[in-house]
């Protein structure tokens, strides 16, 4: 069984050998073309005998391109240009054989006028549209080169420049190598070319306020005017615009007077460039600060009645200084100021009640000196019995460069000593060589260089002298002795004395008694 199927597909293999071997192989592929010129190319027709499939077109510029039938149009060629093409036939293999042609190079025609037509592909720009390819054909009276519309590839468009606007932009045409050339003309009107984003707007510096805008150099009828709003809604026109103020403007765009558009937004505020010069006359408790105010972008001062000004000095015054203010500058005084203190003051400008631009340079003023303040409290001591020592603490201020003490000792009204003491904790005076157990008065005064303060009075008592009283005492003792010892001296003598005349007049009385007694009183007498 096996060996009668091999037999049957042995015998069948021989058959299909021997019909292949008696099969002819196909004949070459027969191709041939003629080329004639069109409207901005050519047209290749192919030769009936020409075997039908698919054809290659191999032409210089273009590249290649795939046709299938009996003729073929190739288009977008440059105007009167030579061109090498060739055509080849490709089979179900890819293989391409060359077709069969006289005419391996061809010049296109020429191009006239209304071969070119105006196109829109972009706005704003000027467009024109050809079967042909005049991208090198063309060339411009600004000399801006064209571009090729994106949506379109048969159209060529031009940027006018933004002074190109309110004129006429020319473009030359050229047939590349013929002679004639043409020409066709667009008016670049600001309704169709003018870009708002291309206006440049520069905001005001100072005042009057002027937004500068740079519109196109020969639009003469071209105007912007502009309305602006502030923070808070208002609407200004352009004339009364303030400084110091956020603002957001739009232009209005007029051409005659007739709107057309308008500008993009522009935000601006005007600072004024305030110049303050500030002057000062300071006394003992106050000072005067005048000032002027210029500027150079703001030359409209005087009509600004927003704009005020605060005065201010560190340390700060006890009260709010009085003003003379107006817009070009004014007066503050400030009073009830310590004397001899250095005074930083300065000028802030306002507008509208808000702190604006910088302000004034700090300046620094010194009142004048004054009077020192009070010594509050004196003391004093008897380190010896004919010496006063004066002292004092002193916490307050002296007002003034110099910090001194001053002492007067005073007796009974009159003046007699004085003494200084500089240094401001050195207030220590002594005063010797007083009278013993004596009332004086002290008066201490703080004293500047410039001004004494009030002084501060005192009374003051000297000791009696111990070693003067020990002496008097011993004087006395001695001379008290010694007038004792006198007065007994001179005494006892008279006692004795006196005694003595008191018994002479007793014998004397008894004499004279026994004289003049009866006799028998003298019997009894002498019987005694």
């Amino acid at each position: 069984m096996a060996s009668v199927c091999l037999k049957i597909l042995l015998l069948w293999a021989g058959i299909i050998a021997v019909a292949n071997s008696n099969k002819q192989a196909p004949p070459p592929p027969q191709c041939s073309y003629n080329v004639t010129t069109i409207v901005s190319g050519f047209r290749i027709d192919m030769m009936t005998s020409s075997t039908p499939g698919n054809y290659i077109i191999i032409i210089t510029d273009k590249g290649r391109n795939e046709f299938s039938g009996t003729s073929y149009e190739i288009k977008q060629l440059k105007p009167c240009t030579e061109y090498e093409l060739s055509v080849a036939y490709r089979d179900n293999a890819g293989n391409e054989t060359l077709c069969n042609s006289t005419q391996s190079k061809m010049n296109t025609t020429e191009m006239n006028e209304t071969d070119i037509k105006e196109g829109s592909c972009m706005h704003g720009y000027v467009c024109y549209q050809s079967d042909w390819d005049i991208s090198s054909s063309l060339s411009t009276s600004n000399n801006i080169p064209a571009q090729p519309c994106k949506s379109s590839n048969t159209e060529l468009c031009i940027k006018p420049d933004y002074n190109d606007t309110c004129t006429d932009l020319t473009t030359t045409f050229t047939s590349g190598d013929c002679a004639n050339t043409f020409s066709l003309t667009k008016s670049i009107t600001v309704a169709d070319f003018l870009d708002p984003n291309k206006i440049i707007q520069k905001p005001p510096t100072g005042l009057p306020a002027k937004i500068e805008r740079e519109l196109p150099e020969r639009c003469t009828n071209l105007t912007v005017v502009y309305t602006c709003q502030d923070e808070l809604g208002d609407i200004k026109n352009e004339s009364e615009l303030e400084p110091f103020t956020h603002y957001n403007c739009t232009g209005h765009i007029k051409n005659n007077n007739v709107p057309i558009n308008r500008t993009t937004d522009i935000e601006f505020m005007i600072d004024c460039d305030l110049t303050i010069t500030t002057e000062s006359n300071a006394t003992m408790t106050s000072i005067d600060l005048t000032w002027t105010t210029t500027s150079q972008d703001c030359p409209v001062l005087p009509g600004l009645p927003k704009l005020s000004y605060d005065c201010s000095c560190v340390p700060p015054s006890k009260h709010t200084p009085s003003a003379d203010k107006s817009q070009t500058g004014g007066m503050c005084r400030f009073t009830e100021l310590d004397p001899f203190t250095m005074y930083k003051c300065k000028v802030q400008p306002k507008y509208n009640y808000e702190e604006v631009a910088s302000p004034s340079p700090v300046t620094e003023f010194q009142t004048e000196p004054g009077k020192p303040e009070d010594i509050p409290h004196v003391e004093w001591s008897n380190p010896e019995h004919n010496v006063v020592r004066v002292s004092c603490t002193y916490g307050k201020r002296f007002n003034g460069p110099q910090k001194e003490y001053i002492a007067h000792l005073y007796y009974n009204g009159v003046h007699q000593e004085k003494k200084t003491s500089p240094g401001l904790h050195n207030c220590k005076f002594e005063f010797k060589d007083l009278s013993y157990l004596t009332e004086y008065e002290v008066k201490v005064f703080a004293f500047n260089g410039h001004h004494y303060s009030n002084p501060k009075i005192i009374t003051v008592t000297t000791s009696y002298n111990s070693k003067a009283l020990i002496g008097c005492l011993v004087v006395f003792i001695i001379v008290f002795v010694a007038l004792v010892v006198v007065v007994y001296k001179i005494y006892i003598p008279w006692r004795k004395k006196s005694r003595n005349d008191v018994n002479d007049d007793m014998m004397l009385e008894q004499t004279a008694i026994y004289v003049n007694v009866p006799q028998h009183q003298h019997r009894r007498e002498d019987k005694r």
